[in-house]
This record gives structure tokens, C-alpha cells and sequence, in this order.
């Protein structure tokens, strides 16, 4: 349970490097170069550490480029998006769906079974949302919205969907085949940064970064935090627990982000954000202990 809680406490960190990243270069471009550099970083682990290769055939590189797209590719270009017009609390506090997310393509995919005290946590988990969606900064406002949401907001929960998805296909995904976690990492990386350096080039424009010599510290520490440590330790975990289970833990990421943030950034934790972050944590405790109930059940 301890490395399920470091990962968290890791991982929401990185929310505000990634907003400082993004002040150097537009955000489709960061993840392009973080997650190519990355994907080679790991490639050359796996050549060096591992033992067994990779066997290509029509399901592993299937799932390789459904693990590329769903968990890298869209998840972190819309996340970094949104960061442009989201603080990095109110970001991650949307993040933190990620463990009702979870059990619901676990649920559909895995056949993971549901309970009412599950459905309840989820509710108040959904509810706990609702006060930070309301309340909207001045750059969420500079950009359009669908009713009371505003696009940002839109394309962070897509964001935190996808990423659920691409972790539940990885589950599959490992439960089936004998990789290493560097091998497979390595591999969708370099697809999914490859696909965001395209798409920065298509789509952004000024595709130049400030002050390198900064975005280059930055961008070494968030690589070797994420795509290394977090990376790693979630496929461990994987191995060994449930999907939701491990994203239940992401219950710390705001409180890291928040920290973080306000001392790196001087953002703020409003009203709305500790209104949110209670009926979350409510939603977590109910879900989390209905959760290791049914670990314990004499069936499992």
C-alpha cells in the first residue's frame, strides 16, 4: 500500500511541472519531445535489464497502438490543454475521477463486480466535481463553453477517460503476455510521442521554447518522476492489484499538486476546491472500504 501512496504523491507533482513546462513551449509540443525522449530512455533500459523480447504478432502490436493512443497520445495533449486555462489543483481534483473512471471500464471490460456503496461513493465522488466546474477563473472564461462547462474542463475529464481506458488495456493487456514493463512503456511512448509531434506540427503554431536551458531541467525531472518511477511502479502494482484499487490511492495527487503549485506557482486553494475535495475524499473512503471488502471476501 506504501508504493501505491508514493506513486500518487509522485504523480501529483508532476501537474505542476507540467503547467511549467507549457509556460516554454505550446503543450502538444512538450508531449511530443517528453514522451519520444522518454520512450528511448526506457527502450535503453529494456535493452540493458531484460531478458525476453517482444514477440510481434497482430495482438501485441494491436495493443500496443491502443495503449499508445488511449493512454498516452490523447489523455496527456488534452491535459496539457486544459492546464493552459486550469489551475494545477483544479486539474488534478478532475484527475482524482480517475479511480470511479476505473472501476467503470474495469466493470465493463474486466468484469470487476459493482455494490451500491460503490455506486454511492461514485455519486459523491461525481458531486464533489460540481462546486470547482462552477467556479471559473478568468482564463477558462477567455475560452468557450458548453453550458456551464467550459471546454477546458471538458477536455481534462476526456483526458482522465482515456487514461483510465489505456490502464485497463494495459491490465488486459500484461494479464496475457509475459513483457516488461520497460519494453511495453518504452514502445508506446515513442508512438505516442511521435503522433503529438504531428500533430503539434499540423496544428500549433510558434513551435519554439523559451529558455531551454530551464525547459530542459524541467522536462529531465518530469521524465525521470513520471515515465520512469510512476511508470514502472504502475505496471508493478498491476501485477498485483486491481486497477481501481491502485487509482483509489490518486486520492493524495491533489494534495501534492496543491502543495506544489502554491509553493512553485503561487496558486491559491479556494473555497470551492476544499468544498470539492471533501465530497471526493467521502466518495474514496466509501468506495475504498467496499473495495477491500471484496478483495477479502472468501471468494477472492
Amino acid at each position: 500500500m506504501i508504493l501505491i501512496l508514493l506513486l500518487h504523491i509522485i504523480y501529483g507533482a508532476t501537474f505542476t511541472i507540467s503547467k511549467i513546462l507549457i509556460s516554454y513551449a505550446t503543450p502538444i509540443l512538450v508531449i511530443g519531445i517528453r514522451m519520444t525522449l522518454a520512450g528511448f530512455l526506457l527502450l535503453g533500459f529494456s535493452f540493458f535489464l531484460d531478458k525476453n523480447r517482444i514477440k510481434y504478432n497482430f495482438y501485441t502490436i494491436s495493443n500496443i497502438c491502443a495503449l499508445a493512443f488511449f493512454g498516452i497520445f490523447l489523455p496527456y495533449a488534452l491535459r496539457y490543454w486544459s492546464l493552459k486555462y486550469l489551475t494545477v489543483l483544479k486539474t488534478s481534483l478532475i484527475y482524482n475521477l480517475s479511480p470511479f473512471i476505473s472501476f467503470i471500464f474495469a466493470y465493463l471490460f474486466l468484469n470487476e463486480r459493482i455494490s451500491w456503496k460503490k455506486i454511492a461513493g461514485m455519486t459523491l465522488g461525481f458531486l464533489g466535481v460540481i462546486p470547482i466546474i462552477m467556479a471559473q477563473s478568468s482564463a477558462e472564461e477567455s475560452i468557450k463553453s458548453f453550458l456551464f462547462v467550459s471546454w477546458a474542463e471538458i477536455a481534462m475529464l476526456v483526458s482522465v477517460s482515456s487514461f483510465c481506458l489505456g490502464w485497463v488495456i494495459l491490465k488486459k493487456f500484461i494479464s496475457k503476455e509475459s513483457i516488461s514493463s520497460f519494453a511495453l512503456n518504452g514502445r508506446t511512448m515513442i508512438i505516442g510521442g511521435i503522433l503529438s509531434l504531428i500533430t503539434s506540427c499540423l496544428f500549433e503554431q510558434n513551435l519554439t521554447i523559451k529558455d531551454p536551458v530551464n525547459f530542459s531541467f524541467w522536462l529531465i525531472l518530469i521524465i525521470l518522476m513520471t515515465n520512469v518511477t510512476c511508470f514502472y511502479l504502475y505496471s508493478y502494482l498491476l501485477k498485483k492489484y486491481s486497477a481501481t484499487l491502485i487509482s483509489l490511492g490518486g486520492l493524495l495527487a491533489p494534495l501534492s499538486a496543491g502543495f506544489t503549485s502554491w509553493i512553485l506557482l503561487g496558486e491559491k486553494i479556494t473555497i470551492d476546491s476544499l468544498a470539492s475535495g471533501i465530497f471526493i475524499v467521502i466518495g474514496f473512503l466509501i468506495f475504498y472500504l467496499d473495495e477491500i471488502k471484496s478483495l477479502q471476501s472468501p471468494e477472492n
